[in-house]
């Protein structure tokens, strides 16, 4: 996201600041760090005879002055500025929510959606603007806690990185050590040249640079014994690339997984996720339509990944947007394909038909070890001979599900839980 948030100040929001009135803003950083320690607050509280709320009078008092400090405007903000940037976040990921829902959506839905489902009997008098609709509504809530994880990858806390060759990451580690202006590649070798440091050119910096890349690849590659060799490609590079987008779409899909089947506990379902399954024949402009707080936990699992695994911040940012277009493919309602490990449209439609199946997001794994895999028919989505006859078939076993989507007495035995090994 830095590199959004910088090209985003560069082009518009260093003219942006710089037009708004003159309206004080406290200094976070100078804030936080007058907040005292546990330990001195615990002092305070008890080492005095000074009443407890007289005490936390002087601790905001002395908050607030150290807030107000330097004196910041709003038209004065660096770019760097910790205000700043979370208000800047907080539009940029609004705006590229609207963004990529309404592309995303709105493509699939007239290049792609069978629009024979909207004569289905569950499909909703006016579906497809009350999925805007509430869309519209939930999209400012997740950016609201989404720009918090925004904040820590643009402050550095994550793991993202720049270089897809760790040679280049150590060239310019160099040249920003040599003359710290001075960090862009490009520049590496005019910035070693400018500090007159004889004995140091650009043949010896670049080959300082590979020896140096190549001893720690080789330090890396020894960790793994016998196996090194085989995974020494996969270690940097393009190969790096390759595992950690594998590795992205395993955690999260995992992840994704767990918390998507918690949203379907009871005591959850009614107050999160019930909204998502009011579109039982879901629609692309159902992709985003749930309450903000469901689809926020369900994204979840894409911001951890960066904080404990490494990964190069550009292909974050395409994998950020290819899972945001998968959300929308799963609800476009074109069973083409009939795959037992992708989660494909098929899957997902059985999930908003009967509740309690497919939860995964991209693969059938987790359903399957989950006990919650349950097969499209292959008459019912890929070839159904007679669209009337399966739907009256399907809105007549949805009707025998209760208000938090489990099976009743009426459902059939396929929708009921098997009865364990200790019960028979």
């Amino acid at each position: 996201m830095d590199i959004i948030l910088e090209k985003a100040d560069e082009y518009v929001l260093d003219t942006l600041y710089s037009s708004l009135p003159a309206i004080p803003v406290p200094d976070l950083i100078s804030g936080l760090a007058a907040i005292p320690s546990l330990a001195d607050t615990y002092s305070l509280f008890t080492n005095t005879t000074t009443a407890p709320i007289d005490t936390l009078k002087t601790i905001a008092s002395n908050v607030v002055t150290a807030s107000t400090a330097a004196g910041l405007t709003l038209n004065n903000l660096e770019s760097d500025n910790l205000f700043r940037q979370t208000i800047s976040l907080f539009h940029i990921t609004l705006l590229g929510g609207f963004l990529m829902y309404f592309v995303f959506a709105s493509t699939s839905y007239f290049l792609v959606f069978d629009k024979t489902h909207t004569k289905h009997p569950k499909f909703l008098k006016n579906q497809i603007k009350l999925e805007i609709q509430m869309s519209v509504k939930a999209l400012p809530g997740i950016a609201v806690f989404t720009t918090p994880w925004f904040l820590f990858e643009v402050r550095g806390y994550s793991r993202l990185y720049s270089h897809i060759h760790n040679v280049d990451a150590i060239i310019e580690r160099t040249a920003a050590a040599i003359n710290p202006p001075s960090s862009v590649i490009q520049e590496t070798f005019a910035a070693a040249i400018a500090t007159g440091t004889p004995s140091l050119n650009a043949t010896a910096l670049n080959a300082a640079a590979h020896a140096t890349a190549a001893a720690e690849h080789a330090a890396l590659v020894a960790k793994f014994g016998p196996l090194g060799p085989l995974v020494s490609p996969f270690l940097d590079g393009w190969g790096f690339v390759f595992v950690s987008c594998l590795a992205f779409l395993f955690f999260t899909d995992c992840g994704i997984y767990w918390i998507h089947r918690f949203l379907h506990h009871p005591r959850v379902y009614k107050r999160l996720h019930k909204p998502h399954h009011k579109w039982i024949i879901p629609t692309p402009y159902s992709s985003h339509a749930f309450h903000f707080m469901d689809g926020y936990l369900q994204s979840v699992p894409y911001h951890v990944f960066v904080f404990c695994l490494p990964m190069q911040k550009y292909i974050y940012l395409g994998m950020f947007g290819a899972v945001n277009l998968w959300s929308v493919l799963i609800h476009d309602g074109e069973y083409k394909l009939d795959s037992n490990v992708i989660n494909s449209a098929a899957h997902h439609a059985v999930h908003h038909l009967y509740f309690n199946y497919n939860y995964g997001q991209y693969f059938t794994l987790w359903d399957r070890l989950g006990g919650s895999y349950r097969k499209p028919k292959y008459e019912e989505h890929f070839e159904m001979k007679s669209k009337a006859e399966t739907w009256k078939k399907q809105a007549k076993e949805v009707d025998n599900f209760d208000e938090n989507g489990k099976p009743t007495a009426a459902s059939d035995d396929s929708f009921k839980p098997k009865p364990s090994k200790k019960a028979l």
